[in-house]
């Protein structure tokens, strides 16, 4: 079990405001999926899918990795994070200005150019590295953990990077070979950046709220070695014009190996704790691990195995640890607020375990609903299959956003019933 250092978290509404604003993100990648229809699920190349791909994995997981690094660091990792509130907020603007300045682009070409968000994508990033690695470098204690967190924070640079090299290319700025580049933007961001980062918290969250067992270091290091020499020689591939199909191979197995050994300790668990977040975490790690089979085996429609990664997997992992981050946040809070002597309510008070089923049962049903349009993008009945999802999906995160909120009207009452805290 994990030590944490409570004192060293930093200002509650700190990580809080980037995964609040992950939901928001997130319920508006349903509406766009209600507006749009089954043409956003139809090809990968189409400015909706695009933009949409864009709102989930900049907007939704993007938020909800920086605000999570932002406490997961001093409080459970004993990395200091630099910055402060101006660095909070800074870093908070430029993530999400640029995301939203890049889906416009990307769904309306003659709005603005796409590298004008790639620009502000590329700052964001930056400034989280530059705010999170020092300290990641300079503590000698857990030097594993930081490794693979350290590695995350590159790998999310790397995508940024070379999501403006692309957005640079289809603007007409830089000659670049475009499919090959943006086959390897995307494994980088999904693997090297958001899979990384959540193999490496999963070190410390597992065995603390599921009860898991912890992976050996040694088969985690060799894993991870592994997606880092398949991720950079494609890298090198791209950049002469090619898509090796033993790249999309390497992919597949990263992620695949990823899902299986999560579910793997999961099953293996002596003391295996049925709570929402195991549930959460079962679901995210079978549609991630279906959608990984889906791009191992030759011929397979490479959008529903996008949108069992991407669209349901990663979504579902992150929507379980939002839960618990906010409402831990939340007990600090008021541990901060009303200080010693006073008893507080526990953290499953301030987000009771009946709102996190509610959650992930409406996620589950929006999850089956997705995949349902995915799978019948090309029907007659397509439109209204992919519009119903699309709203299922904008229900499940605004029901994700009640229970986020629902912590802070807790904490407002117990303080108002109390009549100490100040």
């Amino acid at each position: 079990m994990a030590k944490l250092s409570i004192e060293q978290a930093p200002a509650s509404w700190t990580p809080r405001l980037f995964l609040l604003t992950a939901s928001a993100w997130a319920g508006a990648a349903g509406g766009m999926l209600v507006f749009e229809g089954a043409v956003a699920l139809t090809s990968r190349w189409g400015s909706a899918t695009l933009a949409l791909v864009h709102a989930l994995t900049l907007g939704f997981l993007g938020n909800a990795m920086f605000g999570s690094l932002l406490q997961f660091l001093p409080v459970a990792a004993g990395v200091p994070v630099r910055g402060g509130r101006s660095g909070a907020l800074l870093l908070h603007g430029l993530l999400n200005l640029g995301t939203f300045v890049l889906v416009v682009a990307l769904r309306w070409p003659q709005a603005c150019p796409a590298w004008w968000g790639g620009v502000m994508l590329v700052g964001a990033f930056a400034l989280l590295a530059s705010l999170v690695l020092p300290g990641v470098s300079g503590v000698a204690a857990k030097r594993f953990l930081h490794w693979g967190l350290g590695g995350a924070v590159a790998g999310g640079l790397v995508t940024a990077g070379l999501g403006l090299l692309l957005a640079l290319g289809l603007s007409g700025l830089v000659a670049v070979p475009l499919r090959p580049l943006t086959d390897v933007h995307a494994a980088w961001g999904v693997l090297g950046w958001v899979v990384v980062l959540l193999a490496s918290v999963s070190r410390v969250v597992g065995p603390m709220f599921q009860g898991m067992a912890v992976l050996r270091e040694r088969w985690q290091a060799f894993w991870m070695t592994g997606m880092l020499a398949v991720l950079a020689a494609g890298l090198v591939a791209a950049f002469q014009g090619l898509t090796p199909p033993w790249f999309r191979m390497g992919v597949g197995l990263g992620g695949l190996l990823f899902a299986a050994t999560g579910l793997l300790m999961q099953a293996r668990a002596p003391k295996l704790r049925k709570v929402p977040l195991t549930g959460f975490w079962l679901a995210g790690l079978s549609a991630t691990a279906a959608g990984a089979v889906m791009l191992l085996v030759d011929g397979s429609p490479g959008m529903l195995a996008g949108v069992l990664a991407i669209g349901i997997g990663l979504p579902l992992l992150v929507v379980g640890m939002q839960l618990e981050i906010v409402a831990f946040l939340g007990w600090i809070r008021l541990h901060r607020r009303c200080g010693k002597g006073v008893r507080l309510p526990g953290v499953q008070l301030l987000l009771p375990e009946r709102d996190k089923y509610a959650v992930l049962a409406l996620h589950v049903a929006a999850a089956a609903m997705l995949a349902t349009a995915t799978a019948t993008a090309t029907a007659t009945a397509a439109d209204a299959i992919t519009r119903a999802a699309g709203a299922a999906v904008l229900l499940a995160h605004a029901s994700t956003f009640a229970a986020l909120c629902g912590v802070s009207w807790r904490s407002r009452r117990f303080v108002q019933q109390l009549g100490r805290c100040t």
